[in-house]
C-alpha cells in the first residue's frame, strides 16, 4: 500500500508539472508579454494545477517517512543526519505517528526473520567445492559442499546491519563457514566426515555459530541444520581408497565364503549325525523287536511243552488211575479177568472165509456208530 502511493503520488506531480508547463506555453504563444487581462487561459487553473503540485510534493515528501513491515521481517531505519539507528516491528509505519521515520532522512532496510539457505561449494565438488587440507600425513585435500539454514537474531539486527548490512549471508556467515569447516578438517583425519558424517557435521556447526557471536558472546546469526552434502578426495586418495575397497570386498567375499563353507560342513555334521542316531535307534528298535519275538517264541515253547508235558502227565495218570481200577475190579471177579484177557488179547479181526475170491468174516455184527441224522445230511 505504501508503495502503491509513493507512486502514485509520484505520477501526480510529474502531471501536474507537465500540464503546467503545457498551459504556460499555450498562453505564451498567444500573447508575448504576461498580462493578467489579455492572457488567454484563466487564473483559477494555474492555480489548480499549482495547488495539486504542492499537494503532491508534500505527499511524496510524508511518504518518504514511510513504510510497510511484514509479519516475517523487521526493519532497521537509519536517520542519516544524526547516524542513529533504529527497529520497527511488523506493520505500518508513517511520519509523524512513528517519530524514528523522518522524510527525505531516514533510510529503511528490511531483514528476513525466516530461516533462509546458506550453502557453500557446489557439484562436482573436485571443480567447484570448498577444498580443506587434512591432519593425515602428506596433508591430502578434501573438497565439500554443504548446505545449512540461517536466520538473523531479532535482538542484534542492529549490530548485524552495522557490521555486516543485507548481504550478510554472502559476505560474511558463509565466508565464517568455510573457515571453520577448514578448521574442523585441518585437525582431523582426511576421512573423518566419511567414517563420522554426523560428529563432523555438529562439530562445524558449532564452530561456525562460536563465530557468529558479538562481543557479549550473543548470536548474531542462528545457524542450523548444516550438512554435508557431498564431498570427496583428491585423485591420489581415491585411488587408495578403491585399492583399500577392492580389498575389503576380496576379505568379505572370502569371509563370507567361509561362513557358507562353514555352514554346510555344519549342516552335513548334523545331517550325518541325525542319520546315525536315526539308523542307531532302528537297529536297536529291531533288535528289542527280535529279542522280544525271540522271547516270545521261547516262552510259547516252554508253555507248549508244558502243556505237553501236563497232557501226558495226565494221561499217564488217568491210564494209571483206569488200570489200578480194572485190576481192582478184576480182582473181585475171576469170570471178568478172564472176559478181559479175552479182549484185549483179540485184534479186532473176524475170522474171514473166501467166497468168490473176497474175504467174507464168518458172523456179522451191527454197525454200532451213529447215523447221520437228516439235519445233518441237508436233507
Amino acid at each position: 500500500m505504501i508503495t502503491f502511493l509513493k507512486v502514485a503520488s509520484f505520477l501526480i506531480v510529474c502531471a501536474t508539472i507537465s500540464v503546467t508547463i503545457w498551459l504556460f506555453y499555450e498562453a505564451k504563444r498567444e500573447v508575448k508579454a504576461y498580462d493578467d487581462e489579455r492572457f488567454p487561459v484563466k487564473r483559477w487553473m494555474y492555480l489548480t494545477s499549482l495547488a495539486i503540485f504542492f499537494l503532491g510534493t508534500i505527499l511524496s515528501i510524508i511518504l518518504t517517512g514511510a513504510t510497510q513491515v511484514p509479519a516475517t521481517r523487521i526493519a532497521v531505519v537509519e536517520n542519516t543526519w544524526t547516524g542513529r539507528f533504529y527497529t520497527l516491528g511488523p506493520g505500518t509505519h508513517f511520519w509523524p505517528v512513528a517519530r524514528n521515520l523522518t522524510p527525505l532522512v531516514s533510510r529503511v532496510f528490511q531483514y528476513d526473520l525466516r530461516r533462509q539457505v546458506i550453502e557453500i561449494g557446489e557439484s562436482p565438488v573436485q571443480e567447484n567445492g570448498v577444498q580443506a587440507d587434512s591432519n593425515s600425513p602428506g596433508r591430502p585435500v578434501v573438497f565439500f559442499h554443504a548446505r545449512g539454514w540461517a536466520n538473523p537474531n531479532p535482538e542484534t539486527i542492529i549490530e548485524l546491519h552495522k557490521r555486516y548490512g543485507e548481504g550478510y549471508l554472502d559476505n560474511w556467515v558463509e565466508r565464517v563457514w568455510v573457515s571453520a569447516l577448514k578448521g574442523v578438517q585441518g585437525q582431523a583425519q582426511y576421512d573423518e566426515v566419511g567414517s563420522n558424517r554426523v560428529v563432523f557435521q555438529d562439530l562445524v556447526e558449532t564452530t561456525l555459530q562460536m563465530q557468529l557471536l558479538d562481543e557479549n558472546e550473543t548470536p548474531l546469526v542462528f545457524v542450523s541444520q548444516l550438512a554435508i552434502v557431498d564431498f570427496d578426495f583428491e585423485d591420489s586418495i581415491n585411488t587408495y581408497l578403491n585399492t583399500v575397497a577392492e580389498k575389503e570386498f576380496s576379505r568379505q567375499q572370502a569371509e563370507i565364503q567361509i561362513g557358507i563353507n562353514t555352514a554346510i560342513q555344519e549342516a552335513q555334521t548334523i545331517d550325518a549325525q541325525t542319520n546315525y542316531i536315526t539308523t542307531k535307534r532302528k537297529a536297536e528298535a529291531e533288535k528289542e523287536k527280535r529279542i522280544a519275538e525271540a522271547d516270545g517264541a521261547a516262552q510259547a515253547v516252554v508253555l507248549a511243552a508244558d502243556a505237553a508235558a501236563y497232557e501226558i502227565t495226565a494221561r499217564y495218570q488217568a491210564e494209571a488211575g483206569g488200570i489200578t481200577a480194572v485190576q481192582t475190579a478184576l480182582a473181585a471177579s475171576p469170570d471178568a479177568y478172564l472176559e478181559y484177557v479175552r479182549n484185549t488179547r483179540w485184534d479186532g479181526v473176524l475170522p474171514q472165509y473166501m467166497l468168490g475170491g473176497a474175504p467174507v468174516p464168518f458172523i456179522s455184527l451191527p454197525n454200532t456208530s451213529p447215523t447221520p441224522s437228516a439235519t445233518e445230511t441237508g436233507q
